[in-house]
């Protein structure tokens, strides 16, 4: 198809160019309309979700098709509309709309359903497609977490099967498979909130458990890339690593799960592919992918199959494996499984906080220096704020699945291919380079280089000084951190970290104290010189009665 001006050229060269219109334009091009109402447009994910259905829509117009509408949710759409329009342009948002909606008190049906059919949302075109979430809790909302991720979908996905909309599409995440899955309140909200959605009767349902997202270009861990956040660690002259680094992880590129969740929103749902379950990873291919230097650094024992117990027959610990990862998933009615789906949405490789965080630091030109601490300081530090995906739930969730005889890990073998046998997803080790047309990188350099990170020193003093209640567990992990390098692990045992603690307390107190007292003599001493050559003001000294 022919396009009028050099500009419209490059703009469509541009859209052509997302892995969802290379590889399923097909689907798009055939799919009929689509209304989609999205929450969570400005998130992380959301943004990039909106940006794909965006160039679907532009590719639609191209072709002389309706290319549907978008209604963002959000709970300030007038500054988000802004925004957009100043990013894409009022041509490409000319088929989106916004409304106002508030996850932490719209919890009923009523409010829902009449807001959505206000809009003119219904029928079997419609597609809600939930992005909205809240990873930590809000000192101001003590049940916030439970609002956001619990009690508001699940009122929106009622009054959708109300409306008779065409499909619902969940972000949930990994980590509701895990041991403590319960016990944390993120993955237990979550996991509560995809067993609802299987017991909805007539709404087509697609969940998508996401892995640790990240994104390839600003080499940034799941939020803008100006703030502090869990990558800059690794630039750090030694890194600490929570407990002994074997904790399995899945890294996922933004991208490819926003161009996924955005084909889903846009295709049938009749015709997506069920995922059969997945196989857990064995723990001698977990102690595998923790290296050599693994072992040298850290006096950990590798993992073992455990003995056979008496009695025992033939392949025994594959089927208590198996048992074990069938619990990790809800139990489905038979007759749902027509209109349920569940995606493992994580990356194609399989690496543990150590290796993660190394590849972060050989990105950014950096030599890993780990040094292993415990989990305790850690933990204190992120209850009082987060380092981008790196909270307190998820730190718990690393500890869950370190300790784990058998982890969870998922497939994503159905969810690489939503958008075609040839799709692939992006592989972190291969982040050095970006082939345009999607070549193998080790075979290409003619593909950008990913910009390198430098530590944002002033966002962390700000970081401080908004949560300045992690200066004392913060110093507590510094110490942690440098004795242990210095000194090794028995640095902060438990028996010496009391008697640390306390020494180094009063060591930066008397040190403060000494300081304080020697600034303000000298202090004195520079006044007294420049009011009176040394002599104190008239009248100052000595008091006259």
């Amino acid at each position: 198809m022919a396009f009028s001006t050099l500009a419209s050229r490059e703009a469509m060269r541009r859209v052509l160019s997302n892995p969802l219109l290379r590889h399923a334009r097909s689907s798009i091009e055939e799919a009929t309309a689509k209304q989609i109402a999205l929450s969570g447009p400005a998130g992380f994910l959301g943004s990039r979700v909106l940006s794909s259905i965006l160039d679907a829509h532009d590719y639609r117009r191209s072709r002389g098709l309706d290319p549907g509408e978008v209604v963002l949710l959000s709970s300030s759409p007038g500054n988000l509309m802004s925004r957009l329009i100043a990013k894409h342009g009022h041509a490409r948002m000319a088929s989106v709309r916004a409304t106002r909606v508030d996850y932490y008190f719209q919890h009923d049906l009523d409010s829902w359903r009449d807001q959505l059919g206000s809009l003119g949302m219904g029928g079997s075109d419609a597609v809600f497609v939930n992005l909205a979430a809240l990873a930590g809790p809000r000192a101001d909302r003590p049940d916030a977490m439970m609002a956001v991720n619990y009690r508001a979908p699940l009122a929106a996905a009622r009054a959708c099967e109300a409306l008779g909309f065409g499909h619902w599409i969940q972000s949930s995440t990994q980590a509701v498979k895990a041991e403590r899955a319960g016990q944390v309140p993120y993955s237990r909200w979550k996991a509560m909130a995809d067993y609802s959605l299987a017991r909805l009767e007539r709404l087509p349902v697609s969940v998508c458990t996401l892995g640790l997202l990240y994104c390839k270009n600003s080499g940034v861990v799941g939020q803008r890339g100006d703030v502090l956040n869990m990558v800059d660690l690794a630039l750090l002259p030694i890194t600490p690593i929570m407990g002994n680094g074997r904790a399995p992880l899945q890294p996922l590129e933004v991208d490819d799960a926003a161009a996924r969740i955005a084909f889903l929103a846009l295709t049938e749902p009749t015709a997506r592919p069920v995922q059969a379950t997945s196989a857990a990873a064995r723990p001698e291919t977990i102690d595998a992918e923790v290296g050599a230097e693994t072992s040298e650094t850290s006096e950990v024992p590798s993992r073992e199959v455990p003995a056979a117990p008496p009695a025992a027959g033939p392949g025994w610990y594959e089927k208590k494996c198996a048992q074990r990862h069938d619990w990790a998933r809800p139990k489905i009615d038979p007759g749902r499984q027509y209109t349920w789906r569940a995606y493992d949405a994580v990356g194609p490789e399989t690496m543990t906080l150590l290796e993660l965080m190394r590849t972060f630091a050989v990105l950014n030109g950096r030599v890993l220096h780990p040094v292993f601490v415990d989990y305790r300081n850690f933990e204190t530090v992120l209850n009082v704020a987060s380092l981008g995906n790196l909270n307190r739930q998820f730190v718990s969730l690393l500890r869950s699945e370190q300790d784990a005889e058998r982890p969870i890990v998922g497939n994503p073998e159905t969810f690489e291919t939503l958008l075609g046998p040839d799709a692939r997803l992006f592989r972190m080790r291969d982040a050095l380079y970006e082939d345009d047309e999607g070549a193998i990188p080790q075979t290409s350099r003619r593909g950008k280089k990913i910009r390198k990170r430098a530590f944002p020193l002033g966002p962390a003093l700000e970081w401080v000084w908004t949560n300045y209640r992690v200066i004392v567990p913060g110093t507590n992990l510094v110490l942690e951190t440098v004795g242990t390098y210095l000194f090794g692990k028995r640095f902060a045992s438990d028996e010496n970290w009391w008697w640390i603690r306390t020494g180094a307390m009063t060591v930066l107190l008397t040190g403060i104290a000494a300081g304080s007292a020697h600034a303000g003599a000298e202090f004195g001493k520079l006044y007294a010189d420049a009011v009176a050559g040394g002599k104190w003001p008239p009248g100052f000294w000595p008091p006259t009665g």
